[in-house]
């Protein structure tokens, strides 16, 4: 399990909004003067993502709680994400090169896989929300 900290902020009848402090692996890299996310990093300052989970336990705002999510599902997330859209952009630029269609048409249905594969994604993601989302760990 993937475990990160985060503060509760808002609570609903069956949701809780926690926010959590991005962490960086900035501190334990050899080159922390001379790296532009390094420098960039402490001009910015400290963000913070917004995790929303289903309430599943009594948590009141401002608690420290921990949130979790398996590794398991962070990879067929990344892998959903990242891989399908890519595949699909080359399958279709194959695609069009097979049947010689020429140059603009395999950047057209390139580019047609690509966000065929990402509105695949997002369609998926909101059918499958509770597959791929974050938990409260219980105490």
């Amino acid at each position: 399990m993937i475990e990160q900290q985060a503060t509760v902020v808002e609570v609903d009848d069956d949701t809780v909004m926690l926010q959590a402090a991005r962490q960086s692996t900035c501190s334990s890299c050899q080159l922390k003067q001379g790296c532009g996310t390094g420098l960039l990093a402490k001009h910015v300052g400290q963000r913070f993502s917004k995790i929303v989970v289903n309430k599943t336990t009594d948590v009141e705002i401002g608690q420290q709680r921990t949130v979790v999510i398996p590794e398991q599902t962070l990879l067929q997330g990344a892998a959903l994400m990242y891989l399908l859209p890519l595949g699909l952009l080359i399958l279709f630029s194959m695609v069009a090169r097979i049947l010689a269609l020429g140059d603009g048409f395999e950047i057209i249905l390139g580019l047609v896989g690509l966000l065929s594969g990402f509105l695949w994604v997002k369609q998926r993601l909101k059918n499958k929300k509770d597959g791929f989302q974050a938990r409260i760990l219980e105490e």
